[in-house]
């Protein structure tokens, strides 16, 4: 079986197969042939540590990525965890076609990929980032692979930007990289876009800057649909439709305050979509509600492919979900942040119901967002706020998380079982949060 791994970027679960007004038909019919997960979730809401989590089966805290690779020099600790060497040694063709987030883009090598397609001609500098004829060479790729008995399986991640903002300067795009788009391969100009009629995010007030920022974002996750539509389209006229798993998920939440740079939900929640050969289990259009996590993929495809599974992997094949053979995977899931540029330490558990948060720090959220919603924000007095250290959040009452309940007599018990419960989880995973001694970014830079 080949697989195909799509990820956006900065995308959370805001796509119309999760019920929000976009226009994404290609993933809306991608969805109805495959598994959706409702409740799917990023175990860090930044990019590094994000990625890094998918492809090892780890935390943060424990495969060494807890901040940006790039500037930061944050490094996974063993690159041999990476899912592209496991294949690879399993006899996988791998290629690597866009953004990754595991290492910095000096030298990707470590990652292990057999072919990077962005450094195959007409050659870009720079591998591992989204360029517009990525998926040029995408489609050309899977245009020229072999059936499966006449060739060796691949394994091709293709990671796209958008809809991250356009906060590096690509001028023969005329992209400023003043981060006002969500897009960093197309250009369009946010004032000529309709915003009067959209919903700013739902947790977030309705003001003139945010609708139009939505809209802007709106036009982001337009241009994604139409990124994977063209990898899906070129699957099934390659022929390859029913001997390939596709995965199409995000990294972690969207790029407005309250969302990613946090453990809100809106920070970590993602779509995750799956869709495998035809006659096979992820298939129909099925929907699965109950919480799954990133960490879950990895050891889903060791049970697909036939692989042995590493013993260090924390998550759990989704299989028995998607089979109804199982209730659920998890009780409980958990997820951290450390860095991303600045230091803001924060660890979280979440069940159905309700999250716990600790923070280092008393006072949040420090990581300023980019793009104009944050002005408008900031205006507001929505950063650096008087947090306490922990926060306690019933996320049937409150699913904006609103209402910190920590102290509520009422919720004393969830709140005492969940401090175990994280607690527990910390000891179990080695994390050198309780300590309040963070590692030295080995760059020495913010």
């Amino acid at each position: 079986m080949n697989v195909v791994f799509l990820h956006a970027h900065d995308a959370g679960k805001y796509a119309e197969p999760y019920g929000f007004p976009f226009d994404n038909p290609n993933l809306m019919a991608f969805a109805r042939e495959g598994v959706l997960f409702r409740k799917a979730f990023a175990v860090s809401p930044t990019c590094g540590p994000s990625r890094a989590a998918m492809m090892t089966g780890q935390y943060p805290h424990q495969n060494g990525v807890v901040g940006l690779p790039g500037q930061q020099g944050w490094r996974i600790d063993d690159y041999g965890k990476h899912l592209a060497r496991r294949l690879g040694e399993a006899g996988y063709e791998t290629v690597l076609a866009g953004v990754q987030h595991e290492v910095e883009h000096a030298d990707i090598s470590p990652l292990g990929y057999e072919r990077m397609l962005d450094t195959e001609a007409p050659a870009r500098e720079k591998a591992g980032e989204f360029y517009p004829e990525t998926i040029d060479k995408v489609e050309a790729f899977l245009a020229t692979r072999k059936r499966l008995g006449d060739g060796r399986p691949f394994f091709l991640s293709i990671g796209i930007d958008e809809p991250h903002r356009d906060n590096i300067p690509r001028p023969e795009l005329n992209l400023h990289g003043a981060s006002d788009r969500f897009s960093k391969t197309r250009h369009y100009d946010p004032e000529k876009l309709d915003w009067r009629y959209t919903a700013p995010p739902p947790w977030l007030p309705d003001l003139p800057e945010l609708r139009k920022d939505m809209e802007s974002f709106r036009e982001g996750v337009k241009l994604m649909d139409e990124y994977m539509g063209r990898v899906l389209y070129a699957l099934e006229h390659a022929g390859l439709d029913d001997e390939t798993l596709v995965v199409v998920t995000s990294d972690h939440g969207i790029e407005f305050p309250g969302g990613k740079k946090t453990l809100r939900d809106q920070g970590n929640q993602v779509m995750l979509i799956l869709r495998g050969p035809s006659g096979g289990p992820i298939r129909g259009g099925k929907v699965v509600e109950p919480m799954v996590t990133h960490l879950d993929l990895y050891p889903t495809l060791c049970e697909l492919l036939g692989l042995e599974a590493p013993h260090r992997l924390e998550g759990r094949s989704l299989l028995p979900l998607i089979e109804g053979r199982a209730a659920s995977l998890h009780e409980a899931t958990f997820s951290e942040q450390t860095y991303h540029g600045e230091l803001e330490p924060l660890r979280a558990v979440r069940t159905e119901r309700y999250k716990y948060v600790r923070r280092h720090l008393e006072d949040g959220p420090r990581m300023r967002h980019d793009g104009p919603a944050t002005a408008a924000m900031e205006a507001a007095g929505w950063y650096g706020r008087e947090t306490g250290r922990e926060e306690l959040f019933d996320l049937y009452l409150d699913p904006w998380e609103a209402c910190n309940r920590i102290h509520d007599p009422a919720l004393a018990k969830v709140r005492d079982a969940l401090r175990t419960r994280l607690d527990e989880w910390m000891e179990a995973t080695d994390d050198f949060f309780p300590s309040g001694a963070f590692p030295e970014t080995p760059s020495g830079e913010l």
